[in-house]
């Protein structure tokens, strides 16, 4: 396999179409494979997440629910129909009765894994279903994802001049997909902005708005990118802000996405699809940022716009997808923007001396703060 094979692989791969938050998806398609034919016959629903599942369904919104949180996810799986997979909540009907028969029924147990979502129904007979690898189930293999590990930013910058036609379909479903996100507004009693960088304000709004309404279970999908939704809009929504506002140039934009959708995986596969550092700002983030300094200067700033963002926010907690994550990527907005007109020298911090050792610096302050996790799941067992 050459490496526009395997760029082209990738991508087919970690952009996917997912229904509300990612981690509630995957309870809800995972209970959908596993729920017996007659609901009102279980006895007990045992599920077992990974860390990260469960601090990111803990206080998220449900599409077509109304409700935010984990047992929501499982009713909604169990209204739901298996072959949606990540849009296991679409077009179902939420019942009431359902969840009042169901809420004492739940158990769940947290475990330190990768993505994990193990459900045990005991009806008439005991179902038993997993989801792990990845939250659609579908594992890449190791030695996929390793060389492109390897890849370098010139070939991600090669592979952009001349993207294969199937993979820009892709690129232009995720523009119109996240884009449509971003409306309505999000509300004014949540955040009011007016600056008077024009870019910068349409860059943040539109941003912050699709993750506010992905956040809050808005009926909308999001193209994820490895793994997240927001990280998806991270990813993509500062870029075809800018070009709303300064291009309308298809072409360009195209590029750009596809770039930021190939640093953002790279920068996963140094880390992790879920950590205690917050993805969406740093990973959705270094992608955005290498797709605007492209749409903006061309290929000569990437790796000095890098080197300002890596200098910036890297080691923002991950506490869970809510309403609150549009607050952080709003901070990873102004990051974005500011690293595109900063320079940062090699000696400062963390900051790596070119674009593979910044991401693999961050990965490394991801990794060593795994114990973090532990306090923030405890910290969300002990709400009342």
């Amino acid at each position: 396999m050459n490496k526009n094979e395997i760029i082209s692989n990738i991508l087919k791969n970690e952009v996917v179409k997912a229904l509300g938050c990612t981690e509630v998806g995957l309870i809800g398609y995972t209970v959908a494979k596993a729920k017996p034919d007659d609901v009102y016959s279980i006895k007990e629903i045992k599920l077992i997440l990974d860390k990260g599942t469960f601090k990111n369904a803990f206080s998220v919104g449900v599409p077509n629910t109304g409700k935010f949180g984990i047992l929501p996810a499982v009713v909604g799986g169990l209204l739901g129909r298996k072959e949606n997979k990540l849009e296991v909540f679409k077009n179902i009907k939420y019942d009431e009765e359902l969840e009042k028969f169901i809420r004492d029924k739940l158990k769940i147990e947290v475990v330190d894994s990768d993505v994990y979502c193990k459900v045990i129904i005991e009806a008439d007979k005991i179902y038993e279903v997993e989801t792990k690898g990845s939250h659609s189930g579908k594992l890449i293999p190791d030695d996929l994802k390793n060389a492109y590990k390897n890849l370098t930013l010139k070939d991600f910058i090669e592979y952009i001049e001349d993207i294969p036609e199937d993979i820009v379909n892709i690129i232009k479903e995720t523009i119109e997909t996240n884009k449509n996100l971003s409306t309505p507004e999000v509300p004014e009693d949540f955040i009011s902005l007016d600056l008077k960088d024009n870019i910068l304000n349409h860059m943040l709004k539109k941003t912050i708005s699709a993750v506010y309404n992905r956040m809050i279970g808005l009926n909308k999908p999001a193209m994820a990118i490895a793994g997240s939704g927001n990280m998806g809009l991270t990813a993509t929504l500062p870029i075809i802000a800018y070009d709303e506002i300064k291009g309308h140039d298809e072409e360009k934009l195209i590029k750009s996405i596809t770039l930021s959708a190939l640093t953002t995986i790279y920068s996963a596969y140094h880390s992790s699809y879920i950590s205690a550092m917050c993805g969406c700002v740093n990973r959705g983030g270094i992608g955005a940022v290498s797709g605007l300094s492209y749409y903006i200067f061309g290929v000569d700033k990437i790796e000095e716009s890098i080197k300002s963002f890596t200098a910036n926010l890297p080691g923002i907690i991950c506490d869970g997808g809510k309403v609150g994550c549009a607050l952080k990527i709003a901070s990873g907005v102004f990051a974005i923007y500011l690293s595109l007109f900063s320079k940062i020298p090699y000696t400062n911090g963390i900051v790596g001396k070119d674009f593979k050792e910044c991401i693999e610096n961050i990965g490394k302050i991801g990794k060593a703060m795994k114990p973090v996790d532990d306090e923030i799941i405890e910290i969300l067992k002990n709400k009342k």
